[in-house]
Parts: C-alpha cells; structure tokens; sequence
C-alpha cells in the first residue's frame, strides 16, 4: 500500500496551532459551560387544546424558557419579546410560544407543504430522546402551521460544510399536531407531540432527555434559543451535545400497536388489431394486492416493525439529478419504513455518499421495483448500547433470483457521550453464486475539547471473490479532527480499499485506491459593531491513488473564503482545481465516453 507524506500536514497543523494562539478571537464562546443540572419539566395542570392560542389557565402556571440570541449577535440584545414553554401531561409533550414581531406584516410565510422550508419564520423544539448526546428529532413550526420533522444523527457532525447534507434525515416523519395563529402582535403556536412518537428510557418512572428551543426571525436573521450554545460549530443549537438536560415524571407511554394495512386493485384494458387488420381484439386484465405494516414499542425505546407483501407505493418521488460523472448516483432514501432510527445503520466509508450499508439495494433494481414478501425491522437502544436489525426477503425479479437481505448493527458509548465502539454485519443470500457477506467495525473517541480520533475496518466476502489476497476486499479509514467554527480546525485521513471491496448491500464510487486526504480552516467572529458575523476560509486536498502501484487517478485541492453577513447575506469565494488520469475509457449516461489521458481541470 502507499501512504501519504507527512511533512506537509504536520508544517499545516503547527502553523494552524500558532495562528490559533497569536490571532485574535472572540473568547466569549470559549468560557461558556453547558448548565449540566437537569431541568425538571412541569406537568400541566389541566387540558389543552390545541387552536393555537395558549388561553388556557394551565399554560399560565408554565414559566417561559430563558432564551437568549444565538445570531447575528451570540447573547446579544433581542428585537423582539420571545415567549416559549414546554411542558407535558400523561401522554403527551407540549411546546407553546408567543413570537412577539413589532410589524407582523413582515412575518415571513411562504411554504404550506410539509417539510419544506423557504425562508420561514419558525419556532422549533429538538429532543434528544436517547439521551445519547448524539442523535436528536427535531419539530419546526411556521406561521402557516407547516410542520417540519426530522432527525439528527452523529451530533450533528458532517463530512462536508452543510450538515444537512449527511447527518440531518429531512424524510422522517412522525405522528404530532401544531396550531399557529397571526395576530396583531406576532404570531402564536401550540405542539402537541405524543410520546409514543418519541422513544426513551424510563427509570422508575423518571425520564430524561437532552433539549433544545429556537425561534427564527428570518428577515433579520435572528436566532434565539435555549439554551444558551455558542455558535463555535454549524447549527450549534441543534447539536445534541449542547442541549440542556431536562426530567419528566410519572410517564406511561403504554404498548401501542400501529397497524397499517393497503388493499390495492386495478384493470387494464387493451385492443390489439386482428392479423387481416379487418377488427380490434378486445382483451383484459384484474391486478390485486394486500398487505401491510405493523409497529409496536416493545419497551419506551425499543420498536418493533413488521411488514408482509410491503408497499411503497406513497413513497415521495427522488429529486431529479443530472450525472455528467462516471460515478454511479447516490439517492437517498424516502420509504418510510427504513426511517425510524436510521442514524443507527450509519457506517460510512469514503466521502459523503458511500457507505457499508444503503437501504435502497433492498427492493430496488436499476430504479425498478422488486417485490418484498416481508421483513423485520428492530431498532432501539437499551441501556449504553444502540441496537439495530433488519431481515428482508424479496421475491424473484428482473432476472435476479429471490434474495434476503440481513443487516446487524451494534455500538456502544464508552470514555464519555460523545465516544463510542461499534460493529456491523450484512448479509445478501440469493441463489448459489449470488452471496455477499460483510463486517466491520468502527469507534469514535473524543480526545479533547474538540478533537476526535475515528477509525473504520470492514471486510466483504462472496463467492465472486476467490480471497488469494485478504486485502482485495477490505477497507480501511483513520483519522483525526478538530471540529470548531472559531480557532483553527482541520480534518486528516488516510483511507484505503481494496479492488474487490464490494458490499452487496452497500454504495461503493471507487475500488482500489489509498486516499490521503486533509481539510484546514481558520475561523474567527468579527467585532458586535461590525456588519460582518464570521469569516471563514478552509483549503482542502485529497489524492486517489491506485492501490496497485501508486499512480495518481485523481487530485483536487480546493480553497474556500467565506464571509458571513449580520444581515444574512454571504459571500463566498472557492477555486478548485482537479486532476484526473484515466487508464481505461470511462462511459458516461447515453453511451458518452471518455477516453483515456490525463485530464486537468482550473
């Protein structure tokens, strides 16, 4: 194998490390400790109903949350008069706030789909229900009463400079209700959010969970929230890490079943001329189906899903994207059935798409449908262990023989919250020839304030490999970062795989390749006078070179400036440069290909 040089990384790292020391910061963020006593949640003391409006002699016994500003000015002077409670009943979680706006005609409204944000002020409440201090569900609210949920996995911590793009799960979604009303001096909101949608650990009758509330004014680009984080890393108030602890007691969730069956049925009709074309041939066809689905909490934080002969005809359409590259698209998933707790399954190798385990190898083909007969799905956690298991069997299509799908998942917090160990299995068993069978293991450790330390190992196994050579089908990944928006930051790996890694129920780009690779940056909060809020430039540089003999296949380096407004706006500034060197053509969509030659890109 060929590993990387050194010297230039380390000169990178000591003069990050000297500029970090003689540059001038905002050392406001660095004082700043977490409140770690747990907040004892009130219990209301009579119903609410939720219209919107928080009338209700109970809502008047609930103390509003301290929020303070987190943007454009962290703990700075708040515009406008910002009310949020949270509190909860037998069955229920609830948040109310009164969003005070000076002019409520500039209150920005603009989606009325679920899900979708444009630009909308919003109210939101983040619950690490786990209380794992890694995972996290979020509920936003807009003044049309739009409801926006999702999940957060991995502490909120990305592979690349937007966390949505890898850690934040947009197409989970959960049973809640939310009311808005727009009066003359803002706008009100009431959520109601069963706990039977949430999951957790009771001990003896006590909960406890990490919190998170925010209010976005988005045409002043204001952010207030509690409780009080400093903005030293992306969407620091919803990283779960930072949250305020919070107990309820006395809650009883129950075992409730979630049965959700389909009966589908169709007729198809079609004329075909006769052979002396004299008259139409009438001819006809009945499709049927029924299945089903059923979920079940076998504890407060463990579920149970079953589904027989399952249907994803509901599922939300992919987003239509564009490949003018030789790799393969990576689309994520949308069924429903795969969401719940998805962040368990997470085990990525290399970049932001590829991964030891892709839900959409199972019942997907070349973007067809396969038939599921029916599977399991178990996820949860119990005690300092996440636990996850899917078995899947799908029936026999488009050529490909019927074929189960296994995935075993376990991890472990050890050290502190924010480390753990962990291993993965998948299995996919089809017809003799057709086996494919993968482990690995992966650990996290957090060394200090913010530097963590990760490595990653798997190994595939199928009866196309003969396995004279071990290493042909493993993988391997090591490396350590300091993650922060303020101070020096940078992120080094050393990545390799081999030229038979192929986990059947994976997403691969690349085989056979070492990878060096490092990203640094240097952040700093301008001045409260200033227009400016941060200024952020990062470079990166990464090689992919042939496991074989070393030789280069491609090189990019790239330089970001960016600059973040008080106002909102930003500006950026990025150069990229790329450099790739092909041996073989390679094909691109509708029969394009690239010849083979060097090919540099400025």
């Amino acid at each position: 194998m060929y590993f990387p040089k050194l010297r230039l990384i380390l000169w990178i790292v000591m003069i990050g490390n000297t500029l970090f020391y003689i540059i001038p910061l905002q050392t406001w963020a660095q004082s700043l400790e977490t409140d770690s006593t747990p907040l004892i949640l009130p219990r209301l003391a009579g119903p609410i109903q939720i219209d919107g409006f928080m009338n209700e002699p109970a809502w008047a016994e609930i103390d509003s949350l301290p929020v303070v500003m987190y943007s454009p000015i962290f703990m700075g002077e708040m515009s406008e008069k910002t009310v949020i409670r949270v509190a909860y009943d037998d069955q229920h979680l609830y948040m109310g706030g009164m969003l005070y706006d000076s002019n409520p005609d500039e209150i920005r409204a603009n989606s009325m789909y679920r899900d979708r944000y444009s630009g909308d002020d919003t109210i939101a409440l983040i619950l690490d229900t786990f209380n794992d201090r890694q995972n996290a569900l979020w509920f936003a609210v807009t003044p049309n009463a739009v409801r926006i949920d999702m999940s957060i996995s991995n502490d909120l911590n990305s592979s690349g400079p937007n966390p949505f793009n890898t850690v934040v799960n947009m197409s989970w979604n959960t049973f809640w209700d939310a009311a808005t009303k727009i009066t003359d001096s803002g706008w009100s909101v009431e959520v109601r959010i069963p706990f039977t949608s949430l999951g957790f650990q009771s001990a003896d009758g006590l909960v406890e969970m990490g919190m998170s509330a925010t209010r976005r004014i988005s045409r002043k680009n204001e952010i207030h929230e509690f409780p009080a984080t400093p903005p030293n890393w992306d969407l620091a108030y919803a990283k779960p890490s930072k949250f305020r602890s919070i107990q309820l007691r006395g809650v009883n969730t129950g075992r409730p079943f979630y049965i959700t069956p389909y009966v589908a049925s169709g007729r198809e009709q079609y004329s075909d001329l006769s052979d002396d074309e004299s008259e139409y041939n009438q001819q006809s066809s009945w499709t049927r189906d029924i299945g089903g689905d059923l979920k079940y909490n076998i504890t407060d934080n463990l579920t149970l899903d079953l589904t027989v002969n399952t249907d994803f005809a509901q599922v939300e359409a992919d987003d239509q994207q564009v490949n003018l590259t030789r790799f393969s698209l990576f689309f994520p998933e949308k069924r429903r059935f795969f969401q719940e707790r998805s962040g368990i399954f997470e085990f990525r190798t290399v970049g932001r798409s590829d991964r030891l385990f892709n839900t959409r190898q199972i019942g997907l083909y070349e973007g067809e449908t396969v038939p599921i007969y029916g599977g399991a799905r178990l996820v949860g956690r119990v005690g300092d262990w996440d636990i996850g298991v899917i078995n899947m069997q799908t029936v026999a299509a488009h050529g490909n023989s019927s074929e189960n799908f296994g995935v075993y998942r376990l991890r472990k917090q050890i050290f502190n919250p924010n480390s753990y160990i962990g291993s993965m299995v998948t299995t996919r068993l089809g017809a003799e020839g057709n086996r494919n069978v993968v482990y690995g293991f992966d650990t996290q450790v957090k060394i200090a304030a913010n530097e963590y330390f990760d490595l990653k190992w798997a190994q595939t196994f199928d009866d196309a490999s003969q396995r004279k050579d071990p290493r042909a089908n493993g993988f391997a990944r090591v490396q350590i970062e300091r993650r922060t928006n303020i101070g020096f930051s940078y992120r080094m790996a050393t990545a390799w795989g081999g030229t038979e890694f192929e986990p059947g129920v994976g997403f691969v780009s690349r085989t056979g390749f070492v990878q060096p690779f490092i990203v640094t940056g240097y952040g700093w909060f301008a001045s409260d006078q200033s227009r400016i809020q941060s200024i952020r430039p990062q470079l990166l540089f990464t090689q992919f070179l042939r496991d074989s003999d070393g030789s280069l296949e491609t090189q990019i380096a790239w330089l970001d400036w960016s600059i973040e407004m008080k106002s909102g706006d930003s500006h950026s500034l990025q150069l990229e440069a790329r450099k790739d060197n092909l041996t073989e053509p390679a094909e691109l969509p509708e029969g394009t290909e690239i010849p083979v030659g060097r090919y540099t890109l400025l």
